[in-house]
């Protein structure tokens, strides 16, 4: 059985808990210019917990889009992935960007084991999904 220590809850969740807890596994991790956490695992993987109900963390990547891909190429990519990956969601935004997220929800608690592999799982996807549904797509 956990520790409650060892558990990321709704009542102890923050940037600072994240951040200190990739740190002390040795991921690379920081902030960008605006303030949000990084964790740098094969992508850069933005790490927002979930300020109005605590009770989530949203993990999102980025691609940019070749501005010469049509939207239906795009749409096509995200679809397969969307199909073939269950773990990440990929959509198209209106500026050029394929992004993928996953959510993961901690009500109840995570163990900060758990966490981890969950962010690093989550981080090997977009690459590999890339590469097999929109190669030449991206940038």
């Amino acid at each position: 059985m956990p520790n409650a220590l060892d558990l990321i809850t709704p009542e102890n969740l923050s940037k600072e808990l994240l951040y200190d807890l990739f740190e002390s596994v040795f991921m690379d991790v920081s902030y960008d210019k605006d303030g949000d956490l990084l964790v740098h695992e094969d992508v850069r993987c933005f790490v927002f917990p979930d300020n109005d109900s605590k009770d989530k963390i949203r993990l999102v990547t980025m691609f940019g889009f070749n501005p010469s891909v049509g939207e239906v190429d795009r749409l096509r990519s995200v679809n397969f992935i969307n199909e073939k990956y269950i773990i990440a969601r990929a959509y198209s935004t209106q500026n050029d960007t394929l992004s993928f997220d996953y959510e993961i929800l901690i009500k109840g608690g995570i163990t900060k084991k758990n966490l981890v592999l969950s962010v690093k799982r989550f981080c090997t996807i977009p690459r590999l999904a890339v590469r097999e549904f929109a190669q030449g797509l991206v940038e």
